[in-house]
């Protein structure tokens, strides 16, 4: 029995149509591949906290020291940043005693302090020129009015990874360096 030609024109076009809607094996398989690298490069990131807040208190850290700087250079006094490295935390203060509540009033959480929060820590604070390492107790490096800074090496870490940040004499700038690193200043 022959077929009508507009039942045969739309069987055509529902098998034609079944051909061309939907993906190939090939395109599929391309899709899942970038995926599968895509997923194997950032999982890593997403799963490690302690990386992140690592990060974020090294750019914290290098920010405070700019700011003490130029705060030293444009008021004409002198700056302490205290580290207390027991309770894991530091803190800004004037030099030369001062009048500490204008000083909180202008440096807000800065003046009271930065507690960091497992498992990033300060691991030692070198102060070259002065006392050396520093791995318990409280020390703390001095900004004054000259733009001239104690020259400092601080080791952050989270327990698998660290940073060193020490102070280039040359610039007066903190360099952040991945990994510890012993930093040897002529003298």
């Amino acid at each position: 029995m022959p077929i009508s030609t507009t039942r045969a024109k739309r069987l055509w076009r529902r098998q034609r149509g079944r051909g061309e809607a939907g993906f190939t094996l090939l395109e599929i398989s391309l899709v899942v591949l970038i995926l599968g690298v895509m997923l194997t490069l950032l999982l890593p990131r997403l799963r490690d906290p302690g990386r992140a807040e690592l990060d974020a208190q090294a750019r914290r850290l290098m920010l405070v020291f700019r700011l003490l700087r130029s705060e030293a250079v444009l008021n004409g006094s002198a700056y302490r940043l205290n580290y207390d490295l027991d309770q894991q935390r530091y803190w800004a203060m004037p030099q030369e005693g001062g009048d500490l509540m204008d000083f909180a009033r202008d440096m807000g959480s800065l003046a009271r302090g930065t507690q960091l929060v497992a498992p990033v820590g300060i691991a030692d604070v070198v102060l070259p020129t002065l006392v050396g390492k520093v791995a318990e107790g409280q020390v703390y490096t001095v900004f004054y009015p000259d733009g001239s800074v104690d020259p400092t090496v601080i080791h952050l870490g989270n327990g698998r990874e660290a940073y060193t940040l020490w102070l280039n004499p040359m610039n007066g700038r903190l360099v952040a360096d991945r990994g510890y690193q012993d930093v040897e200043y002529a003298g």
